[in-house]
């Protein structure tokens, strides 16, 4: 049962807002009441600052304006879009070990995030005291910290000054983070405790984190090998990964990697909203082994989620089939000048099953496309 409450001060506004809402309730209807609210308090306390408002079920959807009734019923449809964090992307993290690698992740990060005007936050993970190429006067604690957040400072700056990176200028946010600098509008922490623990906690209150796949250390701990696949297994939030040869330009086609859990209305409207900032054709390519029963059927539950596309350009649906699924993609990949791999999983189970082994044996991040992994279980949700 859902709970629809128009705030406002019972002036003109405020009734024709009611009124479009009642004619897109008709065309777009939805379980539940309406109530209008007029008192002060209540509006408070709501989170209303800009009178009419259109508030769901505690979610604020429109407030200060009084959208048309094609507009509310967009609204209504998408209200869960809305709370997605790949559509919001207002905030990025990029952890580095000031490895080319981790320098590459953070170029990428601070391009994207100057396209969607969202701030860019790096932080570097220390587990043990003894890192750092600066010597540190004492044993102490807070003094490695120190030397680690000039060296970090340090590594920004030279970076954002040599490839002129214009960053929007990161804010403090919410009380959970824990003091740092900013650096050419990015801002810097230093962080302790096992860099998958201290990402995968990040990522609650992070709207997508942009890793690189390779970075300095040995065979056995590599902070972008290892760590990374850890982190975009278990991650709160989407997780690019970059790896190192690749630069953003955009992207032209992106390939949206399809089975039959990943076949969600919401993941697909978060796919296409994200693709419509770049005027990307989608290509929803299903592979799967010779023989495979029920493609048919996915194509017509993916139809009938066909009205999410753009009708300049709609979603190319295919079906490719092979005994190595990673090749497969690859090839596909090559032909249609693929710039972007999007896997949607569900309940995890597709990357332990699949994309997690592939990557594992290195073979997915080879050609430099880079993946952006959404975990429908957890984005929005948090």
């Amino acid at each position: 049962m859902n709970t629809i409450h128009i705030y406002g001060t019972g002036d003109a506004k405020m009734r024709a807002l009611k009124n479009n809402l009642s004619l897109a309730l008709t065309e777009y209807p939805l379980n539940g009441s309406m109530e209008d609210v007029s008192e002060y308090n209540r509006i408070y306390t709501s989170g209303v600052t800009q009178p009419p408002a259109l508030v769901i079920n505690g979610e604020i959807l429109c407030e200060g304006i009084v959208p048309s009734v094609d507009e509310i019923v967009k609204l209504l449809r998408n209200r869960h879009l809305m709370r997605s964090k790949l559509f919001k992307l207002r905030r990025m993290v990029v952890p580095v070990d000031m490895s080319q690698a981790s320098e590459n992740a953070l170029i990428y990060a601070c391009k994207l995030g100057h396209l969607f005007q969202a701030s860019v936050e790096v932080v570097y993970c220390m587990d043990s005291i003894f890192e750092g190429t600066m010597p540190s006067p004492s044993g102490i604690l807070s003094n490695y910290k120190n030397t680690m957040q000039e060296e970090l400072d340090q590594f920004v700056q030279q970076v954002a000054d040599r490839e002129k990176l214009d960053c929007p200028t990161t804010s403090v946010g919410n009380g959970n983070q824990e003091p740092g600098n900013t650096v050419a509008g990015i801002r810097t922490r230093i962080a302790f405790g096992f860099p998958e623990d201290v990402l995968i906690d990040q990522s609650r209150n992070t709207d997508m984190m942009v890793m690189g796949t390779l970075g300095k250390g040995n065979v056995s701990r590599k902070l972008f090998g290892s760590v990374s696949m850890s982190v975009s297994k278990h991650a709160h939030c989407p997780v690019l990964l970059v790896p190192p040869q690749s630069h953003f330009r955009g992207y032209s086609d992106i390939l949206y990697a399809s089975n039959f859990e990943s076949l969600e209305a919401l993941t697909i409207k978060q796919t296409v909203a994200f693709a419509r900032r770049f005027n990307s054709q989608i290509h929803f390519v299903h592979v799967g082994r010779p023989g495979e029963q029920g493609v048919d059927l996915e194509k017509k539950l993916f139809e009938i989620n066909y009205i999410y596309a753009d009708p300049e350009m709609p979603f190319l649906f295919s079906k490719v089939t092979g005994e190595d699924v990673v090749e497969s993609l690859h090839e596909y990949a090559f032909h249609h000048h693929i710039g972007l791999f999007v896997f949607v999983t569900h309940h995890r189970s597709f990357w332990d099953n699949l994309l997690h082994h592939s990557i594992s044996k290195d073979m997915l991040l080879h050609t430099g496309i880079p993946v952006l992994v959404i975990h429908s279980d957890s984005d929005g949700k948090e």
